[in-house]
């Protein structure tokens, strides 16, 4: 009997163990990834991505994500980029979000990047929009971040 239970308080502490590890190599994947354009980032690393352990193994619970995002040409001839919040709690979110244009040689550009409040309600989706003030092609990276 003490076998047994000793082979599976073993083999439960090796799975959360190896699930542990699993999870923090994906989390340093994740924090570690190199700089994208025309991207969304999480700056707030448990917005959405929150890992908590279990008997089975870690599992990804996603409190945020972006449903959608991009750019496009305002009638000024400017670019707007835009993108599509989701909350997928059963409470009001209320973030923060910046966006940073880059030339086509991928240089900062344009203005310096300010937050924005953007309030995600409940089970639901919001917007953030931003405007560069040159009418050159550009690209963007967006941060989002918990609102401080």
């Amino acid at each position: 009997m003490h076998a047994k239970f000793a082979l599976v308080a073993g083999l439960l502490a090796g799975s959360l163990l190896i699930g542990c590890q699993s999870s923090s190599k994906l989390e340093h994947e994740q924090r570690t990834a190199p700089t994208t354009y025309n991207s969304v980032t999480f700056t707030d690393y448990d917005l959405n991505r929150n890992f908590s352990g279990g008997i089975p193994g870690p599992h990804k619970v996603f409190r945020f994500t972006a449903e959608k995002h991009g750019i496009r040409r305002t009638p000024a001839n400017t670019s707007e980029v835009f993108v599509v919040l989701r909350n997928h709690t059963d409470y009001n979110g209320i973030l923060e979000a910046r966006t940073q244009f880059f030339d086509q040689s991928e240089i900062p550009t344009d203005v310096e990047p300010r937050w924005q409040r953007v309030v995600v309600p409940a089970n639901s989706t919001s917007v953030y929009l931003e405007k560069s003030t040159t009418t050159a092609q550009l690209k963007y990276r967006v941060e989002v971040r918990q609102a401080k």
